[in-house]
């Protein structure tokens, strides 16, 4: 049932953009710990966990980053795809791990979902943060070209005089249910949430016409977009993105939301701080490379730095925030 009484600006995901300063005041009460990075380290390949299956935004972007991270760290960095659950059980693989920083784990803020959503009992807080080193803020609604609404008030009426008639692609427990029900919620509209998978077999189902609109990374259906078999009905931010700057927003259309996604690399608990400090800092100089930054922005990503303790305090921001949908996630 949704309730009756609507807030103005709903935000899921605070974007980065916009929370550095809560970060840094997360922060200011813990004192920053310098520690000196063991030489050895490190010595031979690193496992990097990508809890998903190939193809989707988090595999490219991942494959992308290791290039240019690897030349920083002096060793390969392997990357495995463990998907289902969800993520929870790539997840599970880096926390089962030797704490020895040869395991780690890249995923965004996903992570928090599964638990909120009563699935599994592990999210992000049960790893050792070792930066967030990526947001992006792409998100958009994505319909097909035959869909009855083109923009968010013909979307909105539509849905309004036709309860669970629009079928919203998702993947239960992930990110997409998420905005899913958020959009429930805050638009005052009932949807048929169909579970298809993650970002690859949503677009799929999409183009089949299996289902009628899904969230999505601009970057993955661009070429659908200009192709004009799919249609954006605009970014779910709170701010127009400069790498998509002819792209409106949903806010401008008078229906405010932000969906941001945040990337980041975690270790199991009990790794070495030397170890941690290592692999942060050369994050740290991909992230600031600007060869890395022209790549970077091609995929429509924007590098972002965060150090363990601040991105550990983002992460549990975000956490917090996400907390008000824990009920519609368990369909209470």
């Amino acid at each position: 049932m949704h309730n009756n009484k609507r807030r103005n600006h709903f935000m899921p995901q605070t974007s980065l953009r916009t929370a550095l300063g809560l970060v840094a005041a997360l922060c200011m009460s813990a004192a920053a710990t310098h520690v000196q990075a063991d030489d050895s380290y490190p010595n031979k390949a690193i496992q990097v966990v990508l809890p998903i299956a190939p193809g989707g935004d988090t595999d490219v972007n991942a494959r992308v980053f290791n290039r240019y991270l690897e030349k920083e760290l002096g060793k390969p960095l392997v990357a495995v795809n463990v998907d289902g659950g969800g993520g929870t059980i790539g997840m599970r693989r880096v926390m089962s791990a030797k704490p020895d920083g040869y395991t780690a784990l890249f995923f965004h803020g996903e992570a928090m979902v599964p638990k909120l959503a009563g699935l599994s009992d592990i999210d992000i807080d049960d790893f050792q943060m070792v930066a967030v080193a990526m947001e992006d803020d792409t998100t958009i609604l994505v319909t097909g070209k035959d869909a009855p609404y083109k923009d968010m008030k013909s979307f909105v009426d539509y849905a309004k005089a036709n309860p669970d008639k629009t079928r919203f692609g998702m993947l239960t427990g992930g990110y997409p249910h998420l905005v899913g029900v958020a959009l429930e919620e805050e638009l005052g509209v009932k949807m048929n949430l169909i579970d298809v998978g993650g970002n690859t077999a949503k677009i799929v189902a999409l183009r089949g016409g299996r289902v009628d609109l899904i969230n999505v990374q601009y970057n993955l259906v661009r070429d659908y977009l200009k192709a004009g078999s799919f249609v954006s009905l605009g970014l779910l931010s709170d701010q127009r993105n400069p790498l998509i700057a002819d792209e409106p927003t949903t806010a401008e259309q008078g229906f405010p939301a932000s969906f941001s996604k945040f990337f980041f690399f975690a270790m199991p608990k009990q790794t070495p701080p030397d170890v941690v400090e290592t692999f942060s800092a050369a994050v740290k100089r991909v992230v600031d490379n600007p060869e890395y930054q022209a790549e970077a922005r091609k995929m429509l990503v924007t590098p972002t730095y965060l150090g363990p303790d601040e991105g550990a305090a983002f992460a549990k921001a975000q956490q917090q925030t996400l907390q008000q949908y824990q009920s519609l996630l368990r369909g209470q």
